[in-house]
């Protein structure tokens, strides 16, 4: 009898987890997360911005990005190993397809150490690059 009781309350709690947070939402976290128990490091774009002007762009490979408990921030460590906090007007991308292609739409940059904006970086790059592009990220900056 304690066995059936303890097999209905299990079922009851994994029917209602699923019903509370719904397959799509359990399927989106485990996808982000890179895995079902925890997070594994994955290959990462992130972008941040200040007044519609990016100010960061960072091309990471296999690191652990995640999100800080409690704020709208980011923590990670950079390819050179540092530790990188970022928060605010940012996206975070997790590339699981296609990473040589998105990756080589971009360049790594980084505001407070270049002396020109993010646009002319770019074009620059893209000049200097195998892959050339009509209009790469049409419409931001």
């Amino acid at each position: 009898m304690k066995k059936l009781l303890l097999l209905s309350m299990l079922m009851l709690l994994v029917v209602s987890s699923t019903m509370l947070s719904g397959c799509a939402g359990a399927c989106q976290r485990i996808k982000s997360n890179g895995s079902v128990i925890g997070t594994t490091n994955g290959d990462w774009l992130v972008i941040k911005q200040s007044g519609g002007l990016i100010t960061d762009v960072y091309k990471l490979e296999n690191v652990f990005v995640q999100s800080e408990a409690g704020s709208d921030g980011w923590l990670f460590l950079d390819q050179d190993g540092n530790p990188v906090h970022i928060g605010g007007d940012m996206k975070a991308m997790r590339i699981e397809k296609n990473k040589e292609l998105i990756f080589s739409a971009c360049v790594e940059y980084h505001q407070e150490t270049d002396t020109v904006p993010y646009t002319y970086r770019l074009k620059e790059y893209l000049s200097n690059s195998q892959v050339k592009y009509k209009e790469p990220f049409n419409g931001i900056n």
